[in-house]
């Protein structure tokens, strides 16, 4: 997987706290969503 970039809490602080929940929402599905990708090119590769 590539290295992610990172970000520091406090460049965080300028969001409504509204905002950063959803951005770390956002971040978890993406993730969950990489993984799920992952695992699927997995079994396929895996294939016969």
């Amino acid at each position: 997987m590539p290295v992610l970039p990172v970000i520091k809490s406090s460049q965080l602080q300028c969001l409504a706290d509204d905002d950063y929940w959803m951005l770390q929402d956002r971040e978890r599905r993406l993730t969950d969503w990489a993984f799920e990708m992952r695992g699927m090119l997995g079994e396929l590769c895996d294939a016969p």
